[in-house]
């Protein structure tokens, strides 16, 4: 009869122990906080900027779009004709910048189809996660407003510096 106690006991015990574990694990893996948040001219979805990290003479951006509504929502990034660098850039001080472009002159940002489209469909209660470098502000330039091509700006993003 012992024995069974003893036994039950330590099942307890070590299930607790997972179930603990597994809710650490789940709480660890939570979305970061926003630094920044705004509304979208596409109902239901909200830009959150979750990362603005200036390392040397790159700042990098990070923006989940989250669908709120009920619906699928499409939102527009980049289309063919429309120069994807220069429709979602930022604005640090009195300088605007524009997403950086690699040696063969690529944006350095989420890739676009081979048309040039990039356009999510994000599912109800779903995300997208979109990113792009930029040329970082000056190291006293704290903050900027970001101009995504889907929406109103989103003012005063925080700069977190880097080494």
């Amino acid at each position: 009869m012992q024995r069974r106690v003893v036994l039950w006991m330590v099942f307890v015990l070590v299930t607790s122990v997972i179930a603990s574990l597994a809710q650490n694990a789940k709480a660890g893996a939570a979305a970061p906080k926003p630094l920044a948040t705004r509304e979208l001219d596409v109902e239901g979805v909200v830009a959150e900027v979750i990362e603005s990290v200036r390392k040397g003479d790159t700042l990098s951006v990070r923006v989940r779009f989250r669908n709120t509504g009920t619906a699928p929502a499409k939102i527009m990034l980049a289309r063919g004709g429309l120069s994807y660098h220069t429709a979602n850039y930022i604005v640090a001080g009195d300088t605007k910048y524009e997403i950086l472009r690699d040696t063969a002159g690529n944006v350095i940002a989420t890739p676009r189809d081979g048309g040039g489209w990039l356009e999510p469909k994000i599912p109800p209660k779903g995300t997208f996660s979109w990113w792009a470098k930029y040329a970082a502000p000056p190291a006293a330039q704290k903050s900027y407003t970001l101009y995504l091509n889907v929406g109103p700006p989103i003012e005063d993003v925080p700069i977190i510096d880097k080494q």
